[in-house]
């Protein structure tokens, strides 16, 4: 790998033995997948080190003893809980002061508090055709595909980036592996593409089709910016999606010839009614008019608008008794919601605005449960309007869920029952 005179001073240790070493890692990352030389990169979005994972803070606190500083913009992903209010969502205490240790881990490298799966909606907005590095599937989808930043699945080397400000030219990086793959012509309804649950739904859908490859979706009406976040949510989630086009609203590709870069697609699909409904059917394994003891909205973290929303259609009601019932965003958009009135309307009907974490990362897992003496399932019956959020709860959590739009979770919030 051909290397600047900056990048071999930091190699062999102009800058400390935790740059050295990063500088190490990446280049023989680099190398393996054919690499020619690094980028200089903008921001890292950072994994957060969570506590339900063994000896992941412990690692993050020994990392941080080391010295090392973040030389670009860094923001965290999401935690296993709400690090404000840790025993309002009901994790066991010690697990709550063991995940606090990564916070002042974080401060010392000069890593940002953010802990949201969403940055993009506190401004970490890249610029198009930028180069950066990030965690969170759908963090990275939504920077390749809805800003036209660069990106690769960061995983661990989004670390030794963020310390050294670099980072392998390969991948998604390059202007060959962005053009599309596969083209999926959607003869959906337009009024059936209305909400975010249906966004959800196509993206779960699509993924499961094209995998790791590159989707260019035509016959979709103009999509909210939020339906944009689920649907890259889904599609990370069924599949390992990392770039999608919507020609006309996704900005590398304003026709799908331009999406193809003059190459046929490999393959072909229509979706239609049918493939919408079998997701829904997929997903919804409580059978109607049962019980339910959990909503969740939020997955991704929730916008201000969201909450908004989701404060003027609770204002009023009171969540049913034994339902518990999430609102799951960052906790700066909390604050602003906050001195809004939207929390105190939220939750003075009986839910909870929770920040820094969601279901999927807390201590409801089963596997935790199991090791910290809770019940399990910590939930039995669960209503989201996220498809990601009921596929890893079905899974993780291990309870029934219900896949619906945010009026019908909230109904069945306040109903204690999914109608």
């Amino acid at each position: 790998m051909k290397l600047t005179r900056e990048e071999r001073e930091m190699l062999v240790g102009s800058e400390g033995d935790a740059v050295a070493q990063a500088m190490d890692c990446l280049i023989q990352f680099g190398e393996a997948f054919g690499a020619e030389e690094l980028a200089d990169v903008t921001y890292c979005h950072y994994p957060a080190e969570m506590a339900i994972y063994a000896g992941s803070v412990e690692d993050a606190v020994e990392y941080a003893a080391r010295g090392a500083k973040v030389r670009v913009p860094t923001t965290t992903s999401t935690l296993c809980c709400d690090l404000e209010r840790p025993l309002s969502t009901g994790i066991p205490e010690p697990l709550a002061e063991l995940q606090a240790r990564v916070e002042r881990a974080h401060d010392s490298m000069g890593i940002l508090d953010t802990y949201t799966c969403t940055p993009q909606l506190l401004g970490y907005t890249p610029n198009f055709g930028s180069i950066i590095a990030s965690v969170e599937s759908s963090a990275i989808i939504y920077f390749n595909s809805v800003l036209g930043a660069r990106t690769n699945r960061g995983g661990l080397f989004t670390r030794f980036t963020a310390v050294t400000g670099k980072y392998p030219l390969m991948g998604y990086l390059l202007d060959e592996n962005r053009r599309g793959t596969h083209l999926f012509k959607v003869t959906i309804p337009p009024e059936r593409l209305q909400s975010y649950d249906a966004w959800c739904a196509l993206g779960f859908h699509i993924g499961s089709i094209v995998g790791s490859e590159v989707p260019v979706i035509t016959g979709v009406p103009k999509p909210r910016h939020d339906w944009l976040i689920g649907f890259g949510a889904a599609l990370a989630t069924s599949g390992s999606v990392t770039l999608f086009h919507i020609p006309g609203v996704t900005p590398e590709a304003n026709a799908v010839e331009d999406a193809f870069m003059g190459t046929q697609p490999r393959e072909t699909n229509e979706v239609g009614v049918r493939e919408l409904d079998t997701v829904y059917e997929k997903m919804n394994t409580i059978p109607r008019g049962a019980p339910i003891d959990f909503v969740t909205l939020g997955c991704p973290h929730y916008s201000l608008e969201q909450l908004r929303y989701v404060a003027d259609m609770l204002r009023g009601k009171k969540v049913a008794e034994g339902v518990r019932f999430w609102v799951c965003t960052n906790r700066i958009i909390r604050r602003q919601a906050e001195a809004l009135g939207y929390v105190r309307d939220i939750e003075g009907a009986g839910a909870l605005v929770v920040a820094d974490t969601c279901p999927v990362e807390s201590h409801m897992r089963q596997s935790t449960c199991r090791e910290y003496g809770l019940k399990t399932p910590n939930v039995e019956a669960m209503v989201t309007d996220s498809v990601k959020m009921a596929r890893y709860c079905g899974d993780l959590i291990g309870c029934k869920t219900a896949l619906v739009d945010t009026d019908a979770c909230i109904r069945a919030a306040v109903s204690g029952r999914w109608e």
